[in-house]
């Protein structure tokens, strides 16, 4: 018993001395200092999409929800008119296109900005930079609802109305002068192949026709591999989410594509990392897809 107590006096010696708590506080001071300092990897959250907790997040607002160039516009999602109206064309000027190679087919030909500046950096690498004796020649683009009637489409039905969509033709030497044949033809066939193998890299879907579609990297790849149908990726991106997005690799670049709802209003709120580069296009279909490029 005297042992027991002369211990318990020891310990209470101890734990009363100045000095012995000067340090037993600093020690605990350290070990706060510690946990905050260094961040436990183990319990930090990362999405499909790139985001992590401990990186600092930007929201950004997302309008437009039936422009972009992944709109529909057809008999299922025909264009509203004020979405018709309100692309914000660039008027393409009539005649020889000299900086990238190519002729414009008419003074009216009206594209999105994004779509001549790509088709500027398409047509240049086609041709080299070098004048050619057949050159692509760009022979319509957008329509507003009067010219969509006039061409004998419905209203808001014409894919030509969102303003990323175009005909492409070749203009061939004959005689004296140039004319104008469409990609079908057999004396368009090496353009035509060009376009075929190589469109997607510059954001454009194409077929034979002459017909391209301005969707933007890395859609128009994965449409390419899949062989879907812009109306049928839409709606299978809906079913993605930013939590467990569609992962896609396209010229060099990993991508984590996926859907964001729209509101009543047609806009909606998206959070990435504040580093984070992505696009986002309205659908007419509910709401906006998302691709973000994984750094």
């Amino acid at each position: 018993m005297q042992g027991a107590r002369e211990k318990r006096d020891w310990k209470r010696g101890i734990l009363n001395n100045p000095i012995w708590q000067l340090t037993a506080a600093g020690v605990v001071i350290v070990a706060v200092l510690i946990a905050v300092a260094v961040p436990r990897r183990a319990g930090r959250e990362k999405t499909p999409a790139g985001i992590d907790t401990a990186v600092p997040t930007v929201t950004h607002t997302l309008t437009g929800a039936g422009r972009g160039p992944l709109a529909l516009s057809d008999a299922a999602h025909p264009q509203s008119r004020e979405d018709n109206i309100a692309c914000g064309m660039a008027c393409l000027p009539a005649g020889w296109h000299a900086a990238s190679g190519y002729a414009i087919g008419g003074a009216s030909i009206r594209l999105a900005p994004v779509v001549e500046m790509q088709l500027d950096r398409m047509i240049l690498d086609y041709t080299g930079g070098n004048a050619n004796y057949s050159v692509p020649c760009v022979t319509s683009g957008y329509r507003d609802f009067a010219a969509e009637t006039a061409a004998g489409k419905t209203e808001g039905t014409d894919p030509a109305g969102t303003g990323y969509a175009l005909t492409l033709s070749l203009c061939v030497p004959q005689g004296d002068g140039m004319t104008v044949v469409p990609l079908g033809n057999p004396l368009a066939q090496s353009f035509s192949a060009w376009l075929a193998s190589h469109a997607a890299v510059y954001g454009f879907t194409y077929d034979t026709g002459g017909a391209l579609r301005y969707v933007g990297v890395p859609h128009a790849a994965i449409l390419l591999r899949s062989s879907l149908t812009l109306a049928e990726y839409v709606a299978a991106i809906t079913e993605k989410t930013q939590t467990a997005p569609l992962s896609f690799e396209a010229a060099g670049a990993s991508y984590s594509v996926f859907f964001v709802p729209a509101d009543k209003n047609g806009s909606a709120t998206l959070s990435l990392p504040e580093d984070a580069v992505f696009s986002a296009s309205g659908t007419n279909a509910g709401g906006f897809i998302v691709a973000v490029r994984e750094q």
